[in-house]
This record gives structure tokens, C-alpha cells and sequence, in this order.
């Protein structure tokens, strides 16, 4: 049980707590995040072949997650870039206790008897201490819904394990890429105003990809889990960008790169089939936050601006 109030309670009721990453870098986590414990079998080492069963659930939640996308990860990308260099945490159910359509859904071998992730939060250390960059956010909670589950409530899945990954990571300051139509934006605004860096990435296999920051506190944790007793400041929107609005992205980007700021003050709004995302010119009028360099007004740590000595 969380020592704060969050969306969902009864959540951690249902799941568990895991964790894949070898044993070095386990060290450096914080396998108690807000006090909440990994289960007994939580601790996964992918270095070690009796994983595999549960490794082979993981890459079914991704590709139940981002398969209907177009981007699910190859295994390889699951072990060279998120289980060696960083860390997967996330909530899963006993295979004893799933409930069919779970079962079901994730092809559960016969005879399996450990943990079947239903949620996981990917994230990689950059070259800044306490800096991370969020690969992956998956949530089974939306394609068991499709698949007929009921009464049992999944809401904020998500949310409540990307706070969780976080605080558990150790992150100060954190990065990200998701797209402008993507569902996650709702998640990600959670924490707070997203600071932008990039609003049209060609480097990225799909150029309408923005990159964005923020400040990890526990201000932010608690309100992206639903506590409803801490608060956050959030500009107003000066302009608003129509997902699949190509120009809109570039004309925006090219206002970053000739230096300018913009953060994402608050979640996306829908119009029908439509995602609209507002933005907010970042006039910097107030003191950047902890850990971001007080003598320039850059993108933060990880992304361009040095550490402050």
C-alpha cells in the first residue's frame, strides 16, 4: 500500500511488483519504491536462462501493446538496450491466480507457474547521473478490455507503474520520445509541463515524434499516480498542434532550434478522431527547477546543457 491516495487503490490489491535487470545494476535501484515490494519471484535476471518463460510474456505484453502500431521491438532490442543497459519495472499477476482472458490473451504456456507482466516501464541511464531516457510504457489494461475482461478495474495501470519505475530507477531528470498521436501523451502530461526538445524527428523512424523533459520530484510521482492533495503548476496554452498537422510540427521545430522554448503545459484534447495537443511558449520569467544550469536557458541535463559543477 502506497502512503499517499492514488487513482486506482485497489490495483496493487490485483498485481505485483517486478523487475528485470542484471544483478550489477540492481544494485543501484530502489527495489522498494514509496515502500512497495518486489514479489518474492519479482527479481528477474536476464542473464540467466530459467527467465526465459517470463522474458517470452514480456515481448507478448510489448507486442500486444505497440503490435497494432507498427512498433513492436525485436527480442534483440529487449536485451541490448533495455535489460543489459538499464531496467524493466513492472505489475504482473501470478499465472495461478490470472484470470482467463488474461490467460488467454498472453498464450500462457500449460504448466507455467510464475509471473505474467500486465504492465512495464522501460528506461536507459544517459550520460548524466540520475538522468534517463523512457524507452517503453505498456499497459495490458486497454487490449483486455477489447478482449471482453470485466469487473475487474485496470485504470490508471500505467501512470501508477511509470511513478513507480521512476522512483524505483532513481531518476532526477527524465527524457522521453512518443508520438503526436500517441494515447501516452495523457500519461506522460501527468508529471507535469513536458519541456520540449524536438517537435518533428527526422532521426526517428517516425518524424512526427516529439522529445521531451521533466524534473522527477515527488510532487510530480504522487500527481502522476492520482494524488489528488498535491498540485502542479501549469502554464496556460498559447497555441494548440493537430496531430498529423506536418507543417505545424516543422514550423514548430524550426522555433526550437532557432532557440526558442515550448513546453506541453497539460494532456491532449480529442475531437473526435482528432488529438490536439496544446502548447505553451516557456518565457522562463521563473527560476528553472533544481538540477537544470541557472546561467543558460537550456534543455536540461542529457540534452545539449551541462550538469552544474
Amino acid at each position: 500500500m502506497l502512503p499517499f491516495p492514488i487513482r486506482n487503490p485497489h490495483l496493487l490489491d490485483h498485481l505485483v511488483p517486478f523487475v528485470v535487470t542484471t544483478p550489477r545494476n540492481r544494485e543501484a535501484l530502489d527495489l522498494r519504491p514509496f515502500g512497495v515490494s518486489l514479489h518474492p519471484d519479482g527479481e528477474i535476471d536476464p542473464l540467466r536462462v530459467a527467465s526465459q518463460g517470463f522474458l517470452d510474456l514480456l515481448h507478448r505484453l510489448d507486442g500486444l501493446t505497440f503490435g497494432p502500431e507498427g512498433m513492436p521491438m525485436p527480442r534483440w532490442v529487449f536485451y541490448d538496450c533495455s535489460e543489459l543497459p538499464g531496467a524493466i519495472y513492472g505489475l504482473a499477476r501470478p499465472a495461478a491466480t490470472l484470470w482467463p482472458e488474461a490467460t488467454a490473451l498472453f498464450q500462457v504456456p500449460a504448466g507455467y507457474q510464475g509471473l505474467v507482466p500486465l504492465s512495464m516501464y522501460i528506461a536507459i541511464p544517459m550520460a548524466h547521473r540520475g538522468v534517463w531516457f523512457g524507452h517503453n510504457l505498456a499497459s495490458a489494461a486497454p487490449a483486455l478490455r477489447v478482449a471482453g475482461m470485466r469487473g475487474v478495474d485496470l485504470g490508471g495501470l500505467g501512470s501508477l507503474t511509470k511513478g513507480l519505475a521512476l522512483r524505483a530507477f532513481g531518476v532526477r531528470h527524465f527524457w522521453g520520445a512518443t508520438q503526436w498521436d500517441s494515447d501516452a501523451l495523457f500519461i506522460h502530461c501527468k508529471f507535469g509541463p513536458l519541456r520540449l526538445a524536438t517537435a518533428w524527428t527526422p532521426a526517428h523512424s517516425e518524424p512526427a515524434t516529439l522529445t521531451y523533459g521533466f524534473d522527477v520530484t515527488d510532487t510530480s510521482l504522487r500527481a502522476s499516480m492520482g494524488d489528488t492533495t498535491v498540485a502542479i503548476a501549469r502554464p496556460a496554452a498559447d497555441f494548440w498542434i493537430r496531430a498529423g498537422d506536418t507543417e505545424a510540427m516543422i514550423a514548430l521545430q524550426d522555433r526550437i532550434e532557432a532557440g526558442e522554448r515550448f513546453v506541453i503545459p497539460g494532456p491532449p484534447r480529442r475531437e473526435g478522431d482528432t488529438q490536439w495537443t496544446p502548447i505553451a511558449v516557456d518565457a522562463d520569467a521563473a527560476p528553472l527547477a533544481p538540477g537544470l544550469d541557472p546561467r543558460r536557458r537550456g534543455l536540461g541535463p542529457g540534452l545539449g546543457d551541462p550538469l552544474t559543477p
